[in-house]
């Protein structure tokens, strides 16, 4: 439930609470990282609303008045809870804080309203050690503004790339953020394919939905994929958007597709699986790649699809499916993704029939919500939120190519999927509300001695 917070100018030293949330005992009032001593009274006339003097209301630098979750501990009452969104390239410009990615986050933190609490848009730059603030940009009805608050309750990580993630100032601040405050961080780093893969194949559960991998890239693996499944994809093991991904096949000699640097699909032929290793890799790490066994995936049109299903973990912290989408590849394209020429449909459109399309659904749906319990359990940080690619093959099975754990956002460009959109946006507030809750009142279930 949430209360709307009203800061009373009448009012001094005081935090008046509604009778159901049966406060007692509390002798100060906290917002993200700050904590202030005051008054606690509890009155019958409130029911969904919180009432904050002045200045207990500047001491916590609570920027405007909103609603918002109470959590109550032995000595505080919580208000919040106050997200932080953790990313990278800022701009001069307030009204384009971000650049081009700032229409993303302004629909993300407008879900606030939805959800309750504040949250904020910072970089590592925004942060005040000294003084334990930070200097964040808020959406509100005005527009993007800048206040300053305390740290944050949680931060969800949402650093554009792999190079900004790897950048000591990002590693040092989060390590900082989780270990001397104990703010909980989720979402914190992208997927390396072979690391999710290695960990998923000890699950039983997610063993059947895993298409042969090997991360030992030579000439005797290449050799052995194309002799057992005809064809595979050698893929950098940290790529994403489907760049730098091979096609290889064994025909009449082995024939390599790629997309070059202009974009365009490109076709070479090789005599030996020695000289496709030598051309592809020879100059290039061998732990950057993996090589996976290709599926032979159901088609629309002709043309192979697979699925992108993105699933969250909610309010309770349970995960859910929150949007599903056909991705289509482009005519002679190696990939599904948008840019290599997929297009996207709905389940709606390539399963006209209703009980087919319930059907998949209900497949696609449980592939990913196992796969989601069998990462979480295999993972050692948090994670709220995963975009998988999933194929389904012509005899129908189901496999999963890709787990990212930051999805990509093309696929709600189709005009049908504006409530998965919108969705896919709030639930990570939500998730932050579940964590913030369980950070404050029982931390021992996050960090366990």
């Amino acid at each position: 439930m949430t209360y709307t917070l009203i800061i009373d100018e009448k009012q001094t030293n005081t935090v008046i609470l509604p009778a159901t949330l049966q406060a007692s005992r509390q002798t100060s009032a906290a917002f993200g990282s700050l904590v202030t001593p005051c008054r606690v009274i509890s009155s019958p006339r409130l029911v969904d609303r919180v009432i904050v003097s002045h200045d207990v209301a500047r001491c916590l630098s609570i920027p405007f008045a909103a609603d918002v979750h109470v959590f109550l501990t032995d000595e505080a009452v919580h208000f919040g809870p106050l997200v932080g969104i953790l990313t990278a390239g800022f701009t001069k410009s307030l009204h384009r804080p971000v650049g081009s990615r700032s229409f993303f986050f302004a629909k993300l933190l407008a879900q606030e309203k939805q959800v309750g609490g504040f949250a904020f848009l910072f970089g590592a730059p925004h942060i005040d050690w000294e003084n334990g603030m930070t200097n964040g940009y808020f959406y509100t009805e005005r527009g993007w503004e800048r206040h300053t608050v305390p740290l944050p309750n949680v931060v969800y990580n949402r650093l554009p790339n792999r190079r900004v993630e790897k950048e000591e100032t990002f590693q040092t601040m989060t390590k900082t953020l989780q270990t001397t405050y104990g703010i909980p961080i989720f979402n914190g780093c992208f997927f390396n394919k072979w690391d999710i893969y290695r960990r998923l194949a000890l699950h039983p559960k997610a063993q059947p939905y895993l298409p042969a991998t090997s991360a030992h890239v030579t000439q005797h693996t290449i050799e052995q994929f194309l002799a057992r499944y005809r064809e595979a994809y050698i893929k950098p093991a940290d790529g994403s958007l489907g760049r730098g991904i091979y096609h290889v096949a064994k025909k009449n000699a082995y024939e390599c597709r790629f997309r070059d640097e202009s974009g365009e699909i490109q076709t070479v032929l090789f005599p030996t699986a020695m000289a496709v290793w030598h051309h592809l890799l020879a100059h290039a790490p061998l732990h950057r790649y993996v090589i996976q066994q290709a599926v032979p995936l159901l088609a629309v049109n002709g043309r192979p699809a697979d699925f992108r299903v993105h699933v969250n973990k909610n309010e309770h912290g349970i995960w859910q499916v929150s949007a599903i989408a056909a991705k289509i590849a482009g005519k002679q394209s190696i990939t599904t993704h948008m840019n290599s020429g997929g297009i996207v449909k709905t389940l709606e459109e390539i399963f006209p029939d209703a009980a087919e399309r319930e059907i998949m659904l209900a497949r696609l749906s449980d592939a990913a919500l196992t796969l989601s319990r069998c990462l979480d359990e295999a993972s050692e940080t948090l994670i709220g939120e995963i975009g998988f690619d999933l194929g389904v093959d012509q005899q129908g099975r189901i496999w999963m190519f890709e787990a990212n754990s930051k999805p990509g956002r093309s696929i709600f460009k189709h005009p049908k999927l504006k409530d998965a959109d919108e969705r896919t946006a709030r639930l990570p507030l939500a998730y932050a509300v579940h964590l913030s809750k369980t950070a404050i009142t029982e931390p021992e279930a996050l960090w366990p001695c």
